[in-house]
């Protein structure tokens, strides 16, 4: 197995918005080798497929299981990323959300520190999304992301962490409680570098049982901005589809 690091997401649509931001953020990383790779999920077809694809990124595409929770569609992204991994023999998978982008250093830096302490996951703090603060009144400070937005962590942890997914139904908690299970070592960080969150509210809309229409999901501000859904991903427009 190399050292050599895939760094991967689930996707779709409605994070459109800032896909070319994370293209850059991805070619800027410092460290070698590595890969980048997403997986689609959007519910309209193929079209934003197919636009990763005209961006040069590697990808797949899943149908979702819209009439289940995002998690068991969410599941099967990760299995792909991990199949991904397997054949490129990357030692490392990088988990860089699609509305993330981590600083060029970030990648390198995590390594060092995983390599230092023969550990397996190292993660990053990020913060809430500008646009959700401001909309909430909030300062911005008040809850910080400690997931897969900035997460790296070995293969074979994510291997362990998809055989015990079905305890938790959370690829999250899947991670961490594999990590804890199998004694792998941790280490958390918290300004060691910027992880900006871009905002994408404007092009995102629900696409699973779980979400009812105009609730985006996780969020932890009281509110989203008022042009949640506003703006159709420019795919979906190419492909004929119209704001319901």
């Amino acid at each position: 197995m190399s050292a050599g690091c895939l760094v991967a997401c689930p996707t779709y649509a409605g994070k459109e918005g800032a896909l070319d931001q994370w293209i850059e953020g991805y070619k800027a990383l410092t460290y070698q080798p590595r890969w980048a790779y997403q997986v689609d999920n959007t519910v309209y077809g193929t079209a934003y497929f197919e636009t990763l694809k005209a961006k040069g990124l590697k990808c797949s595409h899943v149908a979702p299981w819209t009439d289940s929770t995002m998690e068991k569609t969410f599941h099967r992204c990760w299995e792909l990323i991990l199949e991904e991994a397997e054949r490129e023999d990357a030692y490392w998978v990088y988990s860089v959300e699609a509305d993330n982008v981590p600083a060029p250093e970030s990648l390198e830096m995590m390594i060092d520190i995983a390599l230092y302490g023969k550990i397996h996951l190292v993660t990053h703090d990020y913060p809430m999304h500008k646009s959700a603060v401001e909309a909430s009144g909030m300062r911005g400070d008040e809850f910080y992301y400690t997931e897969l937005g900035c997460m790296l962590m070995s293969r074979q942890l994510l291997e362990r962490a998809l055989t015990i997914y079905d305890e938790f139904h959370s690829i999250p908690l899947a991670i961490f409680s594999a990590c804890e299970r199998y004694h792998g070592g941790w280490c958390k960080l918290t300004n060691a570098f910027e992880v900006k969150h871009l905002d994408t509210y404007h092009m995102e809309f629900p696409q699973f049982a779980d979400r009812p229409e105009g609730d985006p999901g996780f969020c932890p501000t009281p509110n989203v901005p008022d042009d949640y859904g506003s703006t159709l991903p420019p795919s979906l427009v190419k492909a004929g589809y119209g704001l319901s």
